[in-house]
């Protein structure tokens, strides 16, 4: 799938809302792609079409940030451009059960995300504007 602009990149969030909000249980939305590519932007657009209604920030500092729907969903925003393979990510596993949890920078940590449901999503960076999204379901 080819997306061009802010307004294409709404769409697509949307329809990934609609599509996690009708999974049961924990799942994964797994991003990856080159700096810039627009990890963090399709992130925000679809916590904001997930019901979040506050501001909603890069958690590259912070590593994690959790959300609140107005439907009581806890959403967990992670950022793994900092940690490695070898990073402890258990003190932010716990946090992740029965939730949606949204990871940028993923393959960075040793964890099998594949024994869970997951969305993996990668974006490819054609031109200024374009994006390559190219999306792939395990549930």
């Amino acid at each position: 799938m080819i997306i061009k602009n802010i307004n294409e990149t709404k769409e697509l969030a949307i329809k990934i809302a609609d599509e996690l909000k009708s999974v049961n249980g924990e799942v994964y939305l797994l991003l990856t792609g080159d700096l810039g590519a627009g990890k963090t932007t399709l992130t925000k657009q679809l916590i904001k079409s997930l019901g979040v209604e506050e501001n909603v920030t890069s958690p590259t500092f912070n590593i994690l940030n959790q959300y609140e729907t107005t439907n009581n969903f806890v959403i967990n925003h992670m950022d793994a451009y900092r940690l490695d393979k070898q990073s402890n990510i258990e003190m932010f596993l716990e946090e992740f059960d029965n939730n949606i949890n949204i990871i940028e920078w993923w393959t960075n940590l040793n964890y099998d995300f594949d024994e869970f449901k997951n969305i993996k999503i990668e974006i490819l960076v054609i031109d200024e504007n374009t994006r390559e999204i190219k999306i792939e379901r395990n549930y």
